[in-house]
Order: structure tokens, then C-alpha cells, then sequence
């Protein structure tokens, strides 16, 4: 299950152009801990979490951005006695949606000029919808 910290720690990862397996590497772990810090199944500790922020050049609280809104779903979940499906509750709090990230870290890892193809095909299916093609 994806986590911001998950997000984050991928992002920076490839903004930064090293493989897991430098970062583990680097962290002194083994490469499968830092994959499941990276899918999800575990969370780095906060100690760990200021390790990796120094491998990336980055202060630990941006690897902790919208770590607030993850929180405040969980607990909505909890009261109320669970989610229906595993997107609706979960992130109907957060600014951004799972889609949403996930295509945010796509665009991202794209050309400059993908990213203009990308753009233009979005605004014109937007267009599309509201003139009702």
C-alpha cells in the first residue's frame, strides 16, 4: 500500500538518478528494506527518514509532505467503521487524489516535450467535454 512517504521517497530517488540499490548502499541497508520503504509494506523510522533525506540533499520533513492529510483519512476511516472501497474514504480527504499523484509522478519522469504533448491533449479533452463532443 502506497504512502506519501512511499511517493516521496520514489520521487526523490529518480530526481536524484540513483537506483534502490545505491540508496540501500548508501543507508547501509539492504536493498529489499529500502524497496518496501519505497512500495509501501514498511515504514522507514524517523531516524532512517533523516538518513535518506541527507542521501537525497533534502531537509526529512519534505519527505513527510502531506503526511497530515494521510493521517486525518486514516482516522475518518477508523470513525467511520471503514472504507467501502479502498479509494473512496482513503482519499476523499486529501488535496490530491492516489490518481492524481500517480499521474502527477508519470508527467514528472516525462521529456519537456512529452510533457506539452501531454498538456494539449488534456486541455483539449477538457474542451471537448465542455462543449460536449
Amino acid at each position: 500500500m502506497h504512502s506519501m512517504i512511499s511517493y516521496w521517497l520514489k520521487y526523490y530517488r529518480h530526481e536524484t538518478g540513483l537506483t534502490q540499490q545505491q540508496v540501500a548502499d548508501r543507508l547501509k541497508i539492504e536493498r529489499s528494506t529500502y524497496t518496501y520503504y519505497e512500495t509501501g509494506k514498511t515504514k522507514p523510522d524517523i531516524n532512517t527518514l533523516i538518513k535518506i533525506a541527507k542521501v537525497f540533499n533534502i531537509n526529512y520533513t519534505q519527505l513527510l509532505e502531506g503526511i497530515e492529510e494521510e493521517l486525518e483519512a486514516a482516522v475518518a476511516d477508523i470513525h467511520s467503521g471503514g472504507p467501502t472501497d479502498e479509494d473512496s474514504l482513503k482519499y476523499r480527504t486529501h488535496a490530491t487524489t492516489k490518481y492524481e499523484v500517480e499521474l502527477l509522478f508519470l508527467v514528472r519522469n516525462l521529456t519537456p516535450k512529452q510533457r506539452k504533448e501531454v498538456m494539449s491533449l488534456a486541455k483539449k479533452l477538457i474542451s471537448e467535454n465542455e462543449t460536449g463532443k
